[in-house]
């Protein structure tokens, strides 16, 4: 065989044509599955497109469906991969009554990981706490991290109900276990007691062992709270409405988690420094740190944050800055940066365009630096995805949108060819202007008022069958159903704050403050976070994928210290927002039912439940 991956690929290939079947078709499977590893997909999916699977003994048919799977997944398409691994569109449910337990556990591993990509995050932790037991310890390992993962990443709500109602106690096990992790996120010593009751009530359950990591440091966290906090804010001037909202938040997350304590008492101390004065922030900060701050919240203004970056010694505390500087600075060590910036809603757009297997992309935003931003940071993560921005359209006012619209759809291209077909035969003719057709979706980056212009443009415009995408900058943060219908079907991702059902912290901030502006709703959310991310820096930290399920999105930190956040998804339906699921979740009953094949295989691991050893069910 060749050392050459293309000559060896090409050998393969040669050898299929004058091998028998099934010797030849898994000659083929091995040549596409080393096209993969090139990054070949479509090379991979047209030398199998030929393949009669109808004809295929169960374990190279099994080898088929998981290469076919591969292949997809590979080339964006993770719902054709989904029917490919979970139904019997090629025979692969029939063929598993034939398998071995190895290839069984191949394509459950695979079938979780196809429903993960796809959201379904329900499906695929119950498919891996099934076949966890028939692991061997490492990848039982990995496996039960996966686990957990898909299970934190159900909404509270979801996981609250499941854990009450799933009879299976392995998985009601696990069920509880994320709500413990989730839903007293803001109670450590809540946390901590009910983590205790769990493991009681679960001693020979798979976490009980081995608990997830996140929740091995939260006795730790308990123990070590920040006790003297530092809220460095501008109480004067321009800013002094946005650091208002941000201490309200912040107070009213204090408060919260204070009222679930058996004992209220409460050493912490929070004290509020001004930094409206420029000049005097670094003897300011000097100031915190000298009276004992424990960690620092703040700054706000950029000039400020941009005085601790250029520092290149360490700072002295934590400090957890309330906005980004995305220069070429080196980040000093304890510095992190947590901001709102429009780089955040256009990965997230970037990010929900891939999931919906779109390719090529539309841009449309006002010229300004801030709108640019947003632009920039959705072309560089979109072309970095393989997408393909097609067409820009950028305005400076109302008065050209039309022509922007026009300049991004090449609508005047086909006038053009209509006046040149008159003038060739000199007369009339009836004419239907057309748009471009290579346009998947459009990334509108636009303030409510101008969304409400741009939408009817594009339907004026034979747009009106393209998706549109937008960023938080579409919603005010107040439903207005009278004036905003004209941006109904437009989706776009916002902070759950104002988009998911509002929880106790934020029922008690609008009592608090009912009068406040809600325009500063995100400042007030952002404040929330800044107090749950003081409280969980160190778990953040160190398990950099454990997450923080905040009020601004699903935040963690990444390698720069910078907190990067996941937003919620709406619809606008008759002028109001309609929150749009965050996963696909399966019904527990809905799973294919098999009774022979798999489910008699023996687990590897000698603790496998009854259940496990009954109902082996594929899907």
């Amino acid at each position: 065989m060749a050392s050459n991956p293309a000559a060896t690929i090409k050998s393969l290939i040669e050898r299929s044509q004058n091998a028998p079947s099934p010797e030849a078709e898994q000659l083929l499977i091995q040549a596409a599955q080393l096209l993969l590893d090139q990054g070949k997909a479509e090379e991979a999916k047209r030398l199998l497109g030929a393949v009669n699977a109808t004809a295929l003994d169960s374990d190279t048919l099994a080898s088929l469906v998981l290469t076919l799977t591969d292949i997809h997944l590979a080339l964006n398409e993770p719902l054709q991969a989904e029917e490919l691994i979970t139904t019997d569109r090629m025979g692969l449910l029939t063929a598993s009554n034939d398998l071995n337990s190895d290839r069984l556990n191949e394509i459950s591993l695979k079938r979780a990981q196809v429903w993960e990509i796809n959201g379904n995050y329900l499906a695929a932790a119950r498919e891996r706490i099934f076949v966890g037991p028939m692991l061997e310890t490492d990848a039982a390992n990995t496996n039960q991290q996966m686990i957990w993962n898909d299970l934190i990443a159900l909404p509270n709500d979801s996981l609250q109900a499941l854990a009450q109602t799933v009879a299976v106690p392995e998985f009601q096990g696990w069920l509880e276990l994320a709500w413990i992790y989730k839903g007293y996120q803001d109670q450590l010593d809540q946390q901590l007691q009910q983590l205790d009751q769990w493991q009681l009530r679960y001693p020979g359950h798979t976490a009980a062992t081995q608990l997830p990591e996140a929740l091995r440091l939260v006795r730790e966290l308990s123990e070590n709270q920040p006790q003297n906090i530092a809220l460095l804010l501008p109480t004067q001037g321009r800013f002094r409405p946005a650091a208002e909202a941000i201490l309200h938040g912040f107070m009213s997350a204090h408060y919260a988690s204070l009222q679930d304590r058996e004992n209220t008492e409460s050493n912490i101390s929070i004290r509020v420094y001004d930094t409206s004065d420029l000049k005097q922030f670094t003897a300011t900060y000097q100031q915190a740190v000298a009276d004992g701050a424990d960690i620092i919240i703040g700054p706000l203004q950029k000039e400020n944050l941009r005085s601790l970056l250029n520092s290149t010694d360490p700072l002295p505390v934590a400090t957890i800055a309330l906005n980004q500087e995305l220069g070429p600075f080196e980040v000093p060590v304890n510095l992190y940066q947590f901001g709102l910036s429009p780089e955040d809603d256009a990965l997230e757009v970037a990010r929900r365009a891939l999931q919906k297997q779109y390719h090529n992309a539309a841009v449309m935003f006002q010229n300004n630096p801030w709108w640019e931003r947003a632009y920039l940071a959705f072309a560089e993560q979109w072309q970095q995805e393989k997408g393909r921005v097609t067409g820009i359209a950028s305005y400076d006012d109302q008065s050209n949108m039309a022509n922007g619209i026009k300049d991004m759809l090449l609508v005047q291209h086909s006038e053009l060819r209509a006046k040149q077909l008159r003038n060739i035969l000199g007369k009339n003719i009836e004419f239907q202007p057309r748009r471009r057709q290579d346009i998947d979706f459009i990334y509108l980056i636009a303030t409510p008022d101008q969304a409400r212009q741009i939408r009817p443009l594009l339907d004026f415009y034979y747009a009106e069958a393209i998706p549109v995408l937008a960023g938080s900058q579409i919603f005010s943060g107040k439903a207005n159903p009278k004036t905003d219908r004209d941006l109904n079907g437009i989706e776009f991702c916002d902070i759950p704050w104002l988009l998911e059902k509002p929880d106790a912290i934020q029922q008690a901030l609008k009592q608090a403050w009912p009068t406040a502006d809600h325009r500063y709703s995100r400042l007030n959310a952002m404040g929330v976070d800044a107090y749950r991310l003081q409280s969980r820096l160190q778990l953040l930290t160190q398990i950099p994928d454990a997450g923080l399920f905040g009020a601004t999105g699903n935040l963690n930190i990444g390698i720069d210290n910078r907190v990067q956040r996941e937003l919620s998804w709406a619809v606008i339906k008759n002028g109001r927002p309609e929150l749009l699921p965050r996963i696909t979740e399966t019904e527990l009953e809905d799973r294919p039912q098999q009774t022979e094949g798999p489910d008699a295989r023996p687990p590897k691991n000698a603790q496998a439940t009854d259940r496990q050893e009954t109902d082996r069910q594929p899907g």
